[in-house]
């Protein structure tokens, strides 16, 4: 048996997490892959797991782990049974409580510990003996609150928040637009996304341009075909794309989702409560 329940962070806290999630899975052996997705702090509360990333390259998923901003699918493979309690870092999220460039820890998985701090230890022994997800939520709600509120370089929200709009506006974001709305030029903007989103702009238009089109076919009734517009050359690049960032065809997607695909649509629950980074794709 498989279980995803998610949770929106307290107000306060919606400019720098996406969501609460806890995944459950009552199986010996778990295999599945998780689309192109933004950073993550994960708890492993029982069980283990290994990731392999779009580059081929493989880690073992610590117990307290940071994931950096991935730019394809993720293949997973754990030893279960297995309880995961994850935390969804906006890029505000990663400016205010990670900090350092993004693009350095992109497609890879980092020991919580070596990041965070004795902060890691203490939430995961926490969390392991937290009597119900209502409980761990309020858990993660004050653990975050204190480390946005540590001193961090906060002088960038004003570029998060054009960049955010760039990536939610046009399907598919023109670099020139973003250029010109923060006024920076094409080397600064390009040192900025690498920093606090993992990859140059180019890469960050097309990453959510995939996702962007997934949530919409998760819709019943929607043609993969009547998506592609213009903003693909034909519809081999279309679905080459989609399978990168996705990990399955359009048609794939569609038909035979992957559990954590089925799993994932449960977010649009919370839908009226997470940034539209989040809700849109």
């Amino acid at each position: 048996m498989l279980s995803l329940r998610y949770a929106a962070p307290a107000p306060e806290l919606r400019e720098f997490i996406s969501t609460y999630y806890l995944f459950r899975a009552d199986l010996s052996d778990i295999a599945d892959s998780t689309r192109a997705d933004l950073p993550q702090i994960r708890f492993m509360l029982s069980g283990s797991g290994h990731y392999t990333f779009g580059d081929g390259s493989k880690a073992k998923c610590p117990e307290a782990m940071v994931t950096g901003p991935t730019t394809s699918a993720t293949r997973i493979t754990a030893k279960g049974p297995l309880v995961v309690f994850g935390i969804g870092l906006l890029p505000a999220g990663w400016n205010a409580i990670i900090g350092g460039s993004a693009a350095e820890m992109t497609d890879l998985v980092e020991d919580a510990r070596a990041v965070l701090g004795t902060f890691a230890e203490d939430m995961l022994d926490i969390l392991r003996h937290s009597q119900s997800f209502d409980n761990m939520i309020g858990i993660a709600d004050l653990s975050m609150r204190s480390l946005v509120q540590q001193p961090r370089d906060r002088p960038l929200e004003w570029f998060i928040h054009a960049t955010n709009e760039w990536l939610m506006g046009d399907i598919s974001p023109n670099v020139d637009t973003l250029i010109a709305e923060t006024g920076l030029s094409g080397r600064q903007v390009e040192r900025l996304t690498n920093r606090i989103y993992g990859a140059p702009p180019k890469l960050l238009a097309r990453k959510y341009r995939a996702l962007r089109i997934a949530s919409s076919l998760s819709d019943e009734g929607v043609d993969w075909q009547d998506l592609m517009g213009d903003a693909f050359y034909d519809q081999s690049h279309f679905i080459r794309e989609f399978k990168r960032f996705t990990g399955q065809t359009p048609r794939q997607f569609q038909l035979v989702p992957t559990p954590l695909t089925r799993l994932m649509t449960a977010r649009r629950r919370i839908s009226g409560l997470v940034s539209p980074l989040t809700l849109k794709t």
